[in-house]
């Protein structure tokens, strides 16, 4: 195995669980799980916040670009 077969999946899973969380954390219509956990989510990735997208697509490429990396470099 190379050392991109490591950093591919170091980067899989980091950004899978970063995903699900920033995903989680943000406000829906419908409150989401940011009102859980008291409005602290709400606050720090609320509807005003426009880089929150951008970190989410940000994400979403690096997930999905480790995922091709990883099939490429499946011995």
């Amino acid at each position: 195995m190379t050392v991109l077969h490591y950093v591919a999946w170091v980067l899989f899973f980091a950004s899978a669980i970063l995903l699900t969380i920033v995903v989680l954390l943000q406000e829906s219509k419908g409150g989401g799980l940011a009102e859980a956990f008291g409005g602290v989510g709400a606050e720090t990735f609320g509807v005003k916040t426009g880089n929150i997208n951008r970190f989410t697509f940000l994400l979403a490429g690096i997930f999905m670009v480790s995922a091709v990396a990883l099939h490429l470099t499946w011995d």
